[in-house]
This record gives structure tokens, C-alpha cells and sequence, in this order.
């Protein structure tokens, strides 16, 4: 019988809460960049069990309804950014890029960006995937901190925002309650990171052999930017 129909919530029944696990999601988002990390956070779900603390994920976005991504795939939003309330545990952002004629360029939401600058001071831990740096350095959250982003947009987020330590090796960056990654599939690698902050490595380790993964890599592995862009 549902809880709720018995008139208890998790809580009261003995069961601990989830964490509440939000993704902004907006036009042109990258696919891997939002359901990578969910993949992550619900596999710690499923393998913490019912009587740990699991994660509850919830999409959000501008308006109601259907997203078009990057990948031309649609996701569904649960919720819209202001109806999002306080008491989220993490708040995830991922990126999205424009290629232009001259070199890819990180996509800037001004709603998005006023929306985390209100959001931050009432999210236990906030992380950018991606691209997604670039609206955490225009809220001012990465200002005297090391970030990193995808290789290809990290020259331009040093250029913009100066106050910002950029370095683009790394696949992803703990600064505080701030991280940031490279994108791609490192999306997950922060998700397992995040996992490890909250459960343990030993726990991280399962979820990553669950997924297939190649084991957890550590944040400073590098991009291996280099020599991709030399191919």
C-alpha cells in the first residue's frame, strides 16, 4: 500500500528522504550532458536500496512541457524553474553549445542564469557540466575558484571571465560545494563523484560496474584535449 495512502511519509515511516536531484533543461541542452548523470543517480538509486538514501531526479525548465536537445531527442520537464522550492540537495547545469562559423561557442541563457543566481544560496551543492560553466561564471559562483569545461569552449570562458581560474586538463573540478566538468561522457564521472561525496567509493565502484564503466576516473584524469583536436 502507497504510503500516502496511509496517511505517513517516508519520514514518518522510518524511511530517509531522498536527496532531490534537479536538472535545468532548456532548448539546444546536450543530451548526454542531462541523461548521463540522471542515468548515474538513479542506478545509486537502485542499488542503495529502500532502506538508504537514494536520489529523486526532476527535470526543470522555463516552460512546461516538451525540450528539444542538442541530439534533436525531446525530454519532458517535471517541473518548471519557479516552481522548483527550496530543499534541493543538488542542483545540476547542464550545457549547451552553438557552432558558429569560426569555433563552437557556449549557449547563455539569461532566465537561466537569473534563475541559478537565486537558486544557490538555497542548494546544498550545485554542479555544471560542459558549457554549463559558463552560466555558473556569469552568477558570479566560479569567481576566484578552479573550474574547467569542455576544451573546446575553455578559452572562451577564461577570456570572459577572467576572475575565474579555467583549466581545461581535468575532467572534472571540485571547488567547494561548486563542481564543475568537461562534458561528454564525463557527465557521469561527476555523477559518480558526487555519489562518492554522499556514499562512499566503495558505492561509486558499484554503480560504475553496474553501468559498464570503465571503473570511476579521477577528476584529474585529463581531457586529452590535445590530441583530439590534432586529428
Amino acid at each position: 500500500m502507497p504510503l500516502q495512502t496511509c496517511g505517513l511519509s517516508a519520514e514518518d515511516a522510518g524511511m530517509p528522504n531522498p536527496r532531490q536531484i534537479v536538472l535545468a533543461v532548456y532548448p539546444g541542452v546536450e543530451l548526454l550532458d542531462v541523461t548521463g548523470p540522471a542515468e548515474v543517480f538513479t542506478a545509486a538509486s537502485r542499488l542503495i536500496g529502500a532502506a538508504g538514501r537514494g536520489y529523486d531526479v526532476r527535470l526543470a525548465s522555463r516552460d512546461p512541457g516538451e525540450v528539444q536537445t542538442a541530439a534533436g531527442v525531446r525530454l519532458v520537464a517535471d517541473t518548471i524553474w519557479t516552481e522548483v522550492r527550496p530543499g534541493v540537495d543538488t542542483l545540476l547545469i547542464p550545457g549547451a553549445v552553438r557552432f558558429g562559423a569560426q569555433a563552437a561557442e557556449a549557449v547563455v541563457d539569461t532566465d537561466l542564469v537569473s534563475w541559478v543566481h537565486a537558486m544557490a544560496p538555497r542548494t546544498r551543492r550545485i554542479a555544471a557540466v560542459c558549457a554549463g560553466a559558463h552560466v555558473l561564471a556569469a552568477c558570479g559562483l566560479l569567481d576566484g575558484q578552479t573550474a574547467t569545461t569542455h576544451w573546446c569552449t575553455a578559452p572562451a570562458l577564461a577570456k570572459e571571465h577572467p576572475e575565474v581560474i579555467v583549466d581545461p586538463d581535468p575532467i572534472f573540478v571540485q571547488a567547494g560545494r561548486v563542481w564543475t566538468c568537461a562534458g561528454g561522457s564525463s557527465a557521469m564521472d561527476l555523477a559518480l563523484a558526487l555519489v562518492a561525496e554522499d556514499h562512499g567509493q566503495a558505492t561509486a565502484l558499484r554503480i560504475a560496474r553496474w553501468l559498464v564503466m570503465y571503473l570511476k576516473r579521477p577528476g584529474g584524469q585529463s581531457q586529452f584535449f590535445a590530441p583530439i583536436r590534432s586529428v
